[in-house]
């Protein structure tokens, strides 16, 4: 969070959670309602250049002005300017991982410390089952019901988020519909001992600390270069 929000606030950071919920049930109860959603923003900022930093990778040069300009605005401009700064830093950062993909998918081929895939699945599987209730629900869902009479998963979340028609609801349905898939891609992975594509990991391990587009932009990202992965494996 910026100097001066942290200066006013004094409240914890994500990385002091190991449920990003309950962090951000700590922000809905600290931190006045006119600033709530912004601290929600701007954590979702620094998890993104944090990411950058991980990755080796610079962040666009406009960052820091953008957010000292960003800071200067009223709400509610000051939230969705900032959510704007965020879909632009994702959509960056996306496009540069991309990029190196095919370098590091090199490397991972030559590798003499190859990890094993379905160590590392279910590793990313707990994960999921920790810190996503979508992924929870999704699991929870194909143990209960007998698979003769139960709808299909996109039917059952449809039929589940059918009364609420808010632009929220249905950015939830559309993730949850995603998860879902992610959930059955990943199963096939492991129980197949396939190696996941280069960044999948990581894309999936910050998914459930995004929110609202940008979320979905990468859940559904995640899940088409999971298919894509799987047709060569397929075809050979």
């Amino acid at each position: 969070m910026d100097k001066a929000m942290t200066n006013k606030l004094k409240i914890k950071s994500s990385k002091d959670f190991s449920d990003p919920a309950e962090w951000r049930e700590y922000v809905r109860a600290f931190v006045p309602d006119e600033d709530v959603n912004y601290a929600l923003a701007f954590e979702r900022t620094q998890l993104f250049l944090c990411f950058y930093r991980l990755r080796g990778m610079k962040p666009p040069v406009e960052v820091k002005a953008e957010l000292d300009r960003i800071a200067t605005l009223n709400e509610p401009e000051r939230t969705e300017a900032l959510e704007a700064f965020n879909d632009l830093l994702l959509a960056t950062a996306t496009i540069e991982l991309m990029s190196k993909c095919h370098s590091a998918a090199v490397i991972a081929d030559h590798s003499d410390n190859q990890i094993d895939p379905r160590e590392q699945i279910d590793t990313l599987l707990d994960h999921l089952g920790r810190t996503s209730p979508c992924y929870r629900f999704w699991r929870h869902y194909t143990g209960s019901a007998d698979s003769a009479e139960r709808r299909t998963w996109e039917e059952f979340i449809t039929t589940f988020h059918s009364l609420d028609l808010s632009k929220s609801a249905k950015l939830d349905g559309e993730y949850a519909v995603l998860i879902g898939r992610l959930g059955q891609l990943l199963t096939h992975y492991r129980d197949n001992n396939l190696p996941l594509p280069p960044l999948a990991y990581e894309r999936i391990w910050f998914l459930n600390w995004l929110r609202g587009p940008e979320r979905n932009l990468q859940a559904r990202a995640v899940v088409q270069g999971l298919i894509e992965a799987i047709k060569p494996c397929a075809s050979a």
